[in-house]
């Protein structure tokens, strides 16, 4: 038996920083359009991995989380008690994806019609954050996962 205290696992928010903005490389390549599609698809990923979280620890079953949204899966997991610190970077996660979801192309459009190029590098700093937002949740989530940290 060893004497040795069990090593605490953490992530270092510099180093998550780094991996977060280094996954946001690549999609400077991709046009307006196409970062607003990745972020929605990350953003049902996200919400398809709260799913499963419910069901496999804290066995929800699948098809009363059909239709449930990212919101209710993260007020779901919220009432079940997983840590606050991610309940709290998921919650902010869906302030953008609901901005994403319920008129934020459109707003882009009319803004770019009406004001021009200073409304779209508005709209550009808008969807930056979202991505961070989706990039922080991911690697939080998975490192969470890895090191059985889900209490």
């Amino acid at each position: 038996m060893s004497n040795t205290p069990p090593v605490e696992k953490t992530l270092d928010g510099k180093i998550l920083q780094e991996k977060i903005f280094s996954n946001l490389i690549p999609l400077d390549e991709l046009s307006f359009y196409e970062r607003y599609a990745v972020f929605m698809g990350k953003a049902q990923i996200v919400e398809f991995a709260l799913k499963g979280l419910l069901i496999k620890k804290y066995n929800h079953d699948e098809e009363s989380l059909e239709k449930c949204t990212l919101g209710a899966a993260i007020a779901k997991l919220e009432t079940a008690g997983l840590r606050g610190d991610f309940i709290h970077i998921l919650k902010e996660l869906n302030k953008y994806r609901i901005s994403m979801a319920h008129g934020f192309l459109a707003d882009y459009s009319m803004g770019t019609t009406l004001i021009g190029e200073k409304y779209q590098s508005f709209s550009e700093k808008e969807l930056r954050h979202a991505l961070y937002s989706v990039e922080q949740v991911i690697l939080v989530h998975d490192f969470l996962m890895e090191n059985n940290l889900f209490n």
